[in-house]
């Protein structure tokens, strides 16, 4: 059976929430940059607001 693109987005948005969970240390910090984390992670929340708002228009 061929996974959906509804699928992959849920199972990104899982791995992506493992993997920064699994990458955070004792005292709440990260073993990433979180400031780089929180920029790419806003651009596609932007993105996607951007191609909601673009479909409400047609």
């Amino acid at each position: 059976m061929e996974t959906t693109e509804r699928e992959k987005i849920y199972d990104l948005l899982d791995e992506i929430r493992t993997l920064i969970e699994e990458n955070e240390k004792e005292d709440g910090s990260f073993q990433f940059d979180p400031v780089r984390a929180l920029i790419a992670l806003d651009f596609a929340k932007t993105e996607i607001t951007k191609a909601i708002a673009k479909a409400n228009l047609t």
